[in-house]
């Protein structure tokens, strides 16, 4: 039995702010282990459930803040910051389940260090006219190769989406929204016990889970936060700009799996273009 996790950290056990998750600052090596307490407590829990190898994608900024030594031995990391379906790699390779630990809200949404893919250039993403945030694209993109989307962790807000809009899922919030810069914070002892039982018990109902997917053509509409990356993102083929909004673009795949990877294209030809420097 194949298990994938997909890791961010702004949803992780004992993150309440931005600036605990930003390599180089004071925190960052404390939110490295308690990174890898969640990861490490999901995989035990899928390990008792039956799975025989867990691939884990580090996606939160360049990939590279677990530590292959600190991981449970069940486990591939994939690291680093140029990784094709970026926050989605490795599920092409197919898995009989999947999970997001420490994920976080949509921009704009509750939820603690809330935003979607790029701090300050995407302001809004939707496919099909319904708003998308990280966990929303990822998991969609475990539907379009047949994988049950099984576990999500961050605070209340993403969780508490994540049961509305994911019929099956296993959920823990590790802490409780205050603002975008505070929460209400629970013991790792306590928030890793409970994620390493909810693990076991997605694995063991995952067969009763079925994958997220979307039938025929995909709609996908991005809000830039300057028009000179929305230009950015048109020199991609298939990419349309609004001629009265001049920050949003659009682009109509035949299916999700092009449009995600419209998506990507968009984010390294757009998004990394900061209007605020």
């Amino acid at each position: 039995m194949r298990f994938y996790i997909s890791v961010d950290a702004e949803g992780i056990s004992g993150v309440h702010k931005l600036s605990q998750v930003i390599p180089g600052k004071p925190e960052y090596n404390t939110v490295r282990e308690l990174m890898a307490g969640d990861v490490n407590a999901a995989v035990r829990g899928a390990v008792r459930a039956g799975a025989t190898e867990v691939v884990v994608n580090d996606c939160h900024n360049n990939g590279d803040n677990l530590r292959i030594s600190e991981m449970d031995s069940h486990v591939i990391l994939l690291s680093g910051a140029d990784k094709p379906l970026i926050m989605a790699e490795g599920l092409q390779e197919r898995f009989d389940a999947m999970a997001l630990i420490g994920y976080h809200s949509k921009k704009g949404q509750r939820g603690v260090a809330s935003h979607t893919f790029f701090f300050n250039a995407i302001f809004e993403a939707k496919i099909n006219g319904k708003p998308f945030g990280e966990a929303d694209f990822v998991a969609h993109m475990g539907g379009f190769y047949g994988i049950p989307m099984v576990l999500l962790t961050g605070d209340n807000e993403v969780t508490g989406q994540g049961l509305k809009d994911m019929p099956g899922l296993t959920t823990v919030a590790v802490k409780t929204c205050i603002g975008n810069g505070s929460a209400a914070l629970r013991h790792p002892d306590i928030t890793t016990a409970e994620i390493e039982e909810a693990a076991y018990q997605a694995v063991l109902n995952a067969k009763n889970v079925k994958p997220l997917q979307l039938e025929g053509d995909v709609t996908l509409e991005l809000l830039f936060s300057s028009a000179t990356q929305a230009e950015l993102a048109c020199t991609y083929a298939g990419f349309t700009a609004d001629p009265d909004v001049h920050n949003r673009v659009c682009y109509v795949a035949k299916d999700y799996g092009e449009a995600y990877n419209a998506f990507m294209h968009a984010l390294r030809l757009g998004a990394y273009y900061r209007d605020d420097t």
